[in-house]
């Protein structure tokens, strides 16, 4: 039976929290590439058949929308390790005081839903053709 030391918790914290950081910088731009895929393709059917390109950018729309909730339950957890880590740390700790600027994470989350506001004028375009 081994017996896990609070500095073992903290050890294993830590990775895990560094880890969403990393994770944290290489989500927008697979965003990024899913949503410009998905307007190029749509804008490529706009000509061709304009029921696909709306399908398209509402598949879009739909897709920035999960994202966004994709970035939600990521910040829970990447909350749920900061404040973890800072209350081992206790006067050591670490943190960004209190800031007006918003997170990276609401950031990139005010940006999906207007990546999802103009899939939507997408489809409006598209049908109206």
């Amino acid at each position: 039976m081994t017996d896990i030391t609070r500095a073992d918790i903290y050890k294993e914290q830590y990775a895990h929290f560094r880890s969403l950081n990393d994770i944290l910088y290489k989500i927008p731009p697979l965003f990024t590439a899913v949503l410009g895929g998905l307007w190029y393709f749509a804008v490529l059917n706009l000509e061709k058949d304009k029921w696909i390109a709306c399908a398209i950018f509402i598949f879009a729309a739909i897709a920035s929308v999960c994202f966004v909730n994709v970035m939600q339950r990521f910040r829970m957890a990447f909350n749920s390790y900061i404040d973890n880590l800072n209350k081992m740390d206790g006067d050591l700790r670490v943190s960004i005081k209190p800031s007006r600027l918003p997170s990276t994470i609401v950031t990139v989350q005010v940006l999906l839903w207007a990546a999802a506001v103009v899939s939507a004028l997408g489809v409006l375009y598209a049908a109206a053709r």
